[in-house]
């Protein structure tokens, strides 16, 4: 191969070495929301929360492992590896643009159906459930619906997750300033699809400049074997 191509080489190789951290930092992204969100998946009137931290780490791994191959296959100067490499990376590219565009299109429609999540935890907040408002309380540091006010304009007892623990009791000096869980986790879903999507589309360019040399990289390696 000629100077450029060796130079277009090295750049594939760097950018794959790009994706190798930007799909680990994903399926850390996906872990730390589905560690913070809680388990609310025991809801049958509740959408399941849960799926996309699980598509977050599926893309995370699948770009993880097709950057990984591709800087073999560009080291290597492999003709087969780099081509099927470009192939799985053009359909991430364009799995990666539907959830983008996805999450622009329906993400005001997405953050309310979180609230109705949040409204749906609260009715069914009772020993028969297992007081799932517990968790979430405690995963957003959070209390009652809109506030500890739900709790007492009721007549009902603050919980001890209203103050983030189940073993001490909750202080009014406490829970009478945390926020009310609806608005936390409504906050928590906007704040991580600003970054699904602004990164998103980050990633998707380098995403299709690494396409780009690719192809430049397969056909002057195919030239060079030619001209052999």
């Amino acid at each position: 191969m000629n100077c450029m191509a060796h130079i277009v080489k090295y750049i594939l190789f760097i950018f794959n070495l790009i994706f190798v951290v930007c799909g680990i930092l994903l399926i850390v992204l996906g872990s730390l929301m589905i560690k913070n969100v809680g388990d609310l998946s025991d809801f049958s009137d509740a959408i399941d929360v849960d799926l996309i931290p699980i598509v977050i780490i599926i893309l995370g791994c699948i770009i993880f492992v097709i950057a990984f191959f591709g800087c073999c296959g560009a080291i290597r100067e492999s003709v087969c590896c780099t081509s099927i490499y470009a192939i799985f990376m053009f359909i991430v590219f364009c799995l990666q643009v539907a959830l983008v565009v996805w999450i622009f299109i329906k993400r005001t429609q997405f953050l309310n159906s979180m609230d109705n999540v949040v409204t749906t935890v609260w009715d069914k907040n009772d020993q028969a459930n297992g007081y799932p408002m517990d968790a979430l309380q405690i995963s957003f540091k959070c209390c009652g619906l809109n506030g500890a006010v739900d709790y007492t304009s009721n007549g009902l007892e603050v919980p001890n997750s209203c103050c983030g623990t189940l073993s001490n009791a909750c202080d009014a000096s406490i829970y009478e300033s945390m926020p009310g869980c609806r608005k936390e986790f409504r906050s928590f879903w906007a704040s991580n699809t600003n970054i699904i999507r602004y990164a998103g589309i980050g990633v998707a360019l380098v995403e299709l400049l690494a396409l780009t040399f690719t192809c430049c990289l397969i056909s002057s390696i195919r030239k060079s074997r030619h001209n052999v």
